[in-house]
């Protein structure tokens, strides 16, 4: 649904090209952004004389940055539990291997108790992950919506192009069927929609080729208006209005660069996801590994592709989105990598304590195995370390008995096999009784 401004039929006052719905009013707070920041170009532009500056390409990237980082706790949040998930799982499966099978009533029970706990030590929920995904995905489409559809939020663009809508109309009562002659369109006008706010709507999309047409077709009048559009929305000969397309031009590179920053923000977060369990293998079972190693491939391309039918704008806003994200996920990376679980756990314990004390409760006792944890990955990986080495062994004598011209299987091999054994034998008896020769005659000596 759209919102467009000025009263129509009714009493019902509405708001040009802006969201409505439960998403109103964190587009309209997001829109109110980007209009000053907007506004803040444009009076700095007229400080320095440098009109570039006053740009929708440049407001985006800022618009980006700003939201972006406005999101980072709720980011941090979510590594947070992801660093705390891969901690829980080992707990978590012995919990389940314990009751497995186990389908009464009071074993499911005990199960749901005693996984609770672990929860709680840990000071988590297995809501949180998806909680903390639910939030930003209104604040996602929200911010879509405003970089979509730009003269509903940006007063400065609205005023410049109703002042041609203007012009347009006040040309004559054919003026609909001119302009979509002129441009090649087929605009249609709705009764419950002011017909200003569906030819802005439409002005604003136009290539530079149907604003060449509108000057030449209602006036040359129009040109300074149609210089100041079109400069507000250039950013380095690409215009932020138009699809690149399916054909060559200086505009692909913006779909190149979504799916680059897109791949690298996905091996980031695919690489911060490795974390080995007490068994020695990833925490997430191969098949979700495999999973997520495919949408990490897909999603690059679903970048490329979307960013090539959508306006450049929102390419924009997708490289500057994954660019930000990239940086913030190293800087999570490193601070969740020096996490003292231990002390957290702690800390949690004495949140679930003091909780109980107020209730009149006693202190619960919650095994704390962070600790108990890491002890296990380095017996794990010593276990892994001998386990490597036998199989280097047996692997060394195999191919010590395989040596020879004889079919593998055959009597001949195994004779060989028989034939070389003995004489590996008899070479350290030697050895051993030189060995003690040698020590007999120092000791005769």
């Amino acid at each position: 649904m759209i919102r467009f401004h000025r009263l129509v039929k009714g009493d019902h006052m509405i708001t040009l090209t802006q969201q409505t719905g439960i998403l109103f009013p964190i587009a309209w707070l997001l829109g109110q952004i980007f209009n000053g920041l907007f506004n803040f170009l444009y009076w700095l532009s007229n400080l320095t004389g440098l009109s570039p500056i006053a740009n929708i390409g440049i407001c985006v990237v800022l618009f980006t940055i700003v939201t972006r980082l406005a999101m980072l706790p709720l980011t941090i949040k979510q590594q947070r539990f992801s660093k705390l998930s891969n901690m829980m799982q080992p707990e978590i499966q012995a919990i389940q291997a314990k009751y497995n099978g186990q389908k009464d009533n009071q074993s499911m029970l005990k199960m749901q108790e005693e996984t609770k706990a672990v929860y709680e030590k840990y000071g988590t929920n297995p809501s949180s992950g998806c909680l903390t995904m639910l939030i930003q995905l209104p604040i996602m489409f929200a911010l879509y919506r405003v970089i979509y559809k730009i003269p509903g939020y940006v007063t400065k663009i609205k005023a410049v192009l109703g002042t041609v809508a203007a012009t347009i109309i006040g040309s004559g009562d054919g003026w609909l069927d001119t302009y979509n002659k002129a441009t090649g369109l087929s605009l249609t006008l709705s009764e419950k929609v002011a017909d200003s706010d569906t030819l802005i709507d439409s002005l604003y999309t136009l290539p530079s080729s149907g604003w060449d047409a509108v000057v030449n077709t209602f006036g040359d009048n129009i040109q300074t208006l149609s210089d100041q559009i079109q400069g507000y929305n250039n950013l380095f000969g690409i215009s932020l209005t138009q699809a690149p397309g399916w054909r060559w031009s200086w505009a692909l590179i913006i779909p190149l660069l979504a799916g680059v920053t897109q791949f690298i923000s996905a091996k980031l977060m695919e690489n911060r996801s490795k974390v080995k369990t007490t068994n020695g293998q990833e925490d997430q079972g191969q098949t979700m590994q495999n999973s997520m190693k495919i949408m990490n491939t897909i999603m690059p391309l679903v970048s490329v592709f979307f960013c090539i039918t959508l306006p450049t704008c929102i390419g924009l806003y997708w490289i500057t989105s994954s660019v930000v994200q990239i940086i913030q996920q190293l800087f999570i990376n490193h601070s969740v990598a020096k996490m003292d679980v231990e002390e957290m756990v702690q800390k949690n314990i004495d949140k679930v304590n003091a909780k109980r004390a107020k209730k009149g409760l006693p202190p619960k006792k919650i095994e704390n195995s962070a600790s108990a944890y890491a002890e296990a990955v380095k017996k794990q990986e010593a276990i892994d370390a001998r386990m490597s080495e036998r199989d280097a062994k047996v692997k060394e004598s195999n191919e010590y008995y395989s040596k020879g011209v004889a079919k593998p299987g055959s009597l001949a091999a195994k004779a060989n096999m028989v034939k070389m054994f003995n004489e590996r034998n008899e070479a350290g008896s030697k050895s051993d009784s030189d060995s003690k020769s040698s020590k007999n005659d120092k000791s005769d000596k």
